[in-house]
């Protein structure tokens, strides 16, 4: 069932936010954020942002393809709403009809901006926010989670591991010195692979070679680096949970 909102938040239950800026981010992060929602018996809230950095930037240089396969070059800023407004309606669709069948509760909503900062700003406690983005290989490998020292891999982490078949890869952003066991009691059969990443940049260039399917960051921001730098390293969807 899907309901359309002004504004997420307040529902009183678990949701899972998926936040793109155009129909391929959406499309390909959709299938992560099915499953978290259906794991979690949460709903999944889709949210369309027409970016303010595409929107300000000038159109005469621009060059796009149309869904027919066509170049069109010098867009408008009239043909440039023309296709977010088609993306939007796609992504809308999509959500619906994935959602049905799931028989998962949906909402959509649209805004301006910039993604991350928006679904941060609708979020609340206990949210999983899920941030599109089209790998640029087809055939992705792992599922990295990113963990503070001495944090657990989440279970959420390991059953959507399970259920997309992928393997599991911890990335522990810690000093030197202060590694420890990220698998949780009672899971020490999951196969997780542990890395130890001492410095920010260690982090991002173990993403940049490792083609993941998914990152999932399970550790407080404030000792990372930025989240739109993870995931332009990554170079795939960002799945971030809120903390109360």
């Amino acid at each position: 069932m899907q309901r359309d909102t002004g504004r997420a938040g307040g529902t009183g239950h678990a949701r899972v936010i998926l936040g793109a800026s155009c129909y391929p981010d959406a499309e390909s992060a959709l299938v992560l954020a099915l499953v978290l929602a259906r794991q979690l018996g949460a709903e999944l809230q889709g949210v369309f942002v027409r970016e303010t950095a595409v929107l300000a930037a000038g159109y005469a240089q621009s060059r796009v393809v149309s869904y027919s396969g066509q170049r069109e070059t010098g867009l408008t800023g009239a043909a440039l709403a023309k296709a977010l407004q088609a993306d939007a309606r796609r992504f809308k669709g999509l959500l619906s009809a994935r959602t049905a069948a799931a028989a998962l509760e949906s909402s959509f909503r649209e805004a301006e901006g910039q993604v991350q900062e928006e679904l941060r700003r609708i979020s609340q406690a206990g949210d999983i926010l899920v941030f599109g983005f089209k790998p640029i290989l087809r055939v992705a490998g792992c599922i990295a989670v990113i963990l503070g020292a001495g944090r657990g891999v989440p279970d959420y982490a390991l059953r959507l591991a399970r259920k997309t078949g992928k393997p599991l890869v911890a990335l522990i952003a810690c000093p030197a010195g202060a590694e420890s066991d990220p698998t949780p009691a009672g899971q020490e059969d999951s196969g997780i692979e542990t890395r130890f990443c001492a410095q920010p940049g260690m982090l991002l260039r173990q993403l940049e070679y490792m083609n993941p399917a998914a990152v999932i960051v399970a550790t407080p921001l404030a000792d990372l680096p930025p989240a739109a730098r993870i995931q332009d390293a990554a170079r795939c969807p960002l799945i971030l949970q809120i903390s109360g």
